[in-house]
Order: structure tokens, then sequence, then C-alpha cells
């Protein structure tokens, strides 16, 4: 995905970002397609920003009924490069407590991106390290609890066993489908 964070999609994603008038202020964009299978939604978080993208799943990650419509969801810090992106030392937010309120950002933007694609079935996520795994649970947590028109339920997690040795070169894969509310 870094590969599509060129000058021209900054400019298109964060075209009037307001200035940030302090360390947590939120500001999540609307949903924009960028290519077929692909889109994209812009965050600004304290003086930072992040691009998360909503690209067409490969089999080998999709729920099979989901099909065509779901979703591989990522975030990048739009400063970041080849050599830096998976780097955790670069994402570190300007204090840790703001770990809720980027959390925050990342359900706004997950919900944005619901509302605008009401066909898309599951997202799909990834981390690549223990320390993203405890934020993946939280937005999944928050997602699956948030009002909404939609609901989601969670389908595939990591082994709850996994430890930080034990993930090194191992992903931990992240599922949330749609699904009606059960009515009596």
């Amino acid at each position: 995905m870094y590969d599509y964070i060129c000058p021209a999609l900054v400019t298109r994603v964060f075209p009037t970002l307001p200035p940030q008038g302090g360390r947590g202020d939120i500001h999540v964009t609307e949903t924009m397609r960028v290519d077929d299978g692909l889109e994209v939604v812009g965050i600004g978080f304290a003086d930072l920003r992040y691009v998360m993208f909503f690209a067409d799943v490969p089999e080998d990650l999709a729920d099979e009924p989901a099909g065509q419509a779901a979703r591989f969801v990522t975030v990048v810090r739009v400063e970041a490069d080849h050599g830096t992106m998976f780097l955790p030392d670069f994402w570190r937010l300007p204090c840790p407590h703001m770990v809720w309120q980027f959390s925050e950002a990342l359900l706004q933007a997950m919900r944005h991106h619901v509302d605008a694609h009401p066909s898309v079935q599951q997202y799909v996520c990834v981390s690549q390290t223990r320390k993203m795994d405890f934020l993946c649970e939280r937005v999944i947590r928050q997602f699956t609890r948030t009002p909404g028109s939609a609901r989601f339920r969670c389908v595939t997690r990591p082994e709850a066993d996994r430890t930080v040795s034990s993930t090194i070169g191992k992903e931990g894969r992240y599922g949330f489908a749609r699904h009606e509310s059960c009515s009596a």
C-alpha cells in the first residue's frame, strides 16, 4: 500500500487539514476511491498524518462467504518510507496515553468506510507485532460495540497464547464480519 502514498494522494486526502490545535486533535476524512478495489481514509492526529487503506482481500485471508465483499485494512503513516513503515519506534505517538484517542480515530475511519460501503461484508487486518495486537483488540472491541446501522462480530483472531517471542515472523490476523441482530 505504501507505493500509493505520493504527493498527489496526500494533497487529495489532506487538502485543507486544519492546523492541529493540540496534541489530541483528531481529523478523519471521508472515504475516497484510489483505484479499483482500493479506498482510503485520511487520519490527522496529534500533528501526524496517517492513511487507512481498504483493499480487496487476497483469497487466502478472506472467509469463504465474504468473497469479493471483503476489505483488507492497514494503516500507514504518511511520512513513513519502506525502511521505517514497520519499525515500532517510528510509529510512537507523542504521548503513550494518546493510544486511547488514536484508537478512537481508527474507529472513526472504519465507521466512515462501513457507512460509505454497505456491500462490504468483512474486514481483515493483520498486526505485525504483539503491541499492535493490543491496539487491534481495542479497536475491534469498540467496533463491535459501537452503535450504528451496521453491526459486526469478530470471526477471526490470533491464538490467545501468542507471546512476543512467538510472533516474530508471524502475523496476527483479525477478521470481523457484518451480521444482523437477532430479534425475538
